[in-house]
This record gives structure tokens, C-alpha cells and sequence, in this order.
């Protein structure tokens, strides 16, 4: 089948890039309803309110191109907060492992608490936690310069932590941080006791953090580590 695209947004590009945001946000809210499995590109169009049945095809070209849109939507945000509290720390001297771990969470907590970011936060926990490989990859393309520089600082910082580990550690870090976001969202509209107040939650999630990423490194991880073929550097 043919796809062909609203003959109007051909001749208006800002009409073009509405309809491209109403597709994207209409998937962000069905991907967190319905789980990124149960959505087709058919029910996006109709939750965009579109016309055209092949409008989301002809835009993304796939469902994998729409969920990579939908979170480079809101990364690119997140990405850009990343790197201006990474900037003003060391502007200020004040470049701390705590600082750097604050610089990746609150950025994200932040994308969350803006319209439709709950929806959001629930779609990168589906995709942390999708047995289709390729949509983590998909994820890990938008990391940006900001988070590289966060995690080149914070390893620069704990030289008695294997490069090897220092990696396990920091992606456990984003891990642990999208679920324990995605938890709470889900607290908020599924249980009647109010859970703990945000700026709280996010305190201790970076106390956690930070408290993970400089934990002295035990005989049995450099013993599995030496078992995988991964040599402390």
C-alpha cells in the first residue's frame, strides 16, 4: 500500500509539524496506558485526531521510529537541563559526585512533572524493561555530550573504581532512576495514601546514587569481573 501524506501539510510546513507533535504525544499517552506491545500506528492516528489513516506511517515509517521520536521529544530537554547544571557547578567550583548525580535525576524529574510527562516516564521504563533489544538501543542513541560528560566527570572522581564497573554502576544508575520515577507516578493514580513528597523521594534517590557510584569495590565483584574476561583497568 501506498502511503500519502495530508496534501496539505505538503504545502505547510508549520501544519506538517503539528501533526507531528499531535502523533507524538497522542503515542506517549497510549504507549503508558496500553504498554508499547498492545498500540498500533492505526490507533495513533485516531487518538491524533487525523484524518489520513497512513499519517503516522508517513511521518515515522514504523512504530520502533515513533517510540524513538516520542522520547527524543522530551530527551532533548532533558539533555539541555543536563548540561546547564553541569556548566553552572563548574562555573561555581562546586563540581561534587553529588552535583553530577543531581545533574542526571533532576533534569529527568523535572521532564516528568511537565505536561504529559508522567506518560513519559512510564514509556522509558517500558523500554528499560522490553525484551526487544533494539528499542534500548534506541534509547541509548539520545544520550547526549551532557550525560557522557557526567559520566566521564563522576569516573574521574573514583579512581579506585574499575572502568568496567563504573559503567555497570552508572547505567544501573539510570536504571534505578526511571523505575523509582515510573513507581511513584504510578503510586500517585493507583493507591489512595499520598506517597512521599517529591522533592523528598528525589533527595534520597540521589543519596542512593551517589552513595552506589563510590561504594568500595568488594573481592567478590572484581573476582566476577576477572571471570568475564574484564580486567580492572
Amino acid at each position: 500500500m501506498v502511503t500519502t501524506p495530508d496534501p496539505n501539510d505538503l504545502h505547510d510546513p508549520s501544519r506538517s509539524g503539528a501533526t507531528r507533535e499531535k502523533l507524538i504525544l497522542a503515542a506517549e499517552e497510549l504507549f503508558a496506558q496500553q504498554g508499547l506491545d498492545a498500540v498500533s500506528l492505526r490507533q495513533v492516528n485516531t487518538a491524533a485526531g487525523q484524518k489520513n489513516a497512513s499519517a503516522a506511517h508517513y511521518h515515522f515509517g514504523s512504530k520502533e521510529a515513533l517510540i524513538d521520536a516520542v522520547h527524543g521529544y522530551r530527551i532533548a530537554r532533558v539533555n539541555q537541563r543536563r548540561a546547564t547544571r553541569l556548566a553552572n557547578a563548574q562555573a561555581n567550583g562546586a563540581l561534587s559526585l553529588r552535583a553530577i548525580v543531581e545533574a542526571v535525576i533532576i533534569p529527568l524529574s523535572e521532564e516528568v512533572a511537565a505536561p504529559g510527562g508522567e506518560n513519559y516516564i512510564q514509556l522509558l521504563s517500558q523500554i528499560n524493561s522490553h525484551p526487544n533489544s533494539d528499542l534500548a538501543k534506541l534509547m541509548r542513541s539520545r544520550s547526549t555530550e551532557a550525560l557522557q560528560a557526567c559520566a566521564k566527570h563522576a569516573a574521574a572522581m573514583l579512581p579506585d573504581v574499575p572502568a568496567n564497573v563504573f559503567r555497570l554502576r552508572f547505567g544501573l544508575l539510570l536504571q534505578t532512576a526511571i523505575a523509582a520515577l515510573a513507581n511513584r507516578q504510578r503510586l500517585l493514580v493507583t493507591v489512595d495514601e499520598q506517597p512521599f513528597p517529591a522533592p523528598l523521594v528525589l533527595s534520597a534517590l540521589v543519596d542512593m546514587q551517589v552513595a552506589s557510584l563510590s561504594a568500595p569495590v568488594s573481592e567478590n565483584t572484581l573476582l566476577e569481573l576477572r571471570n568475564a574476561g574484564l580486567q580492572p583497568a
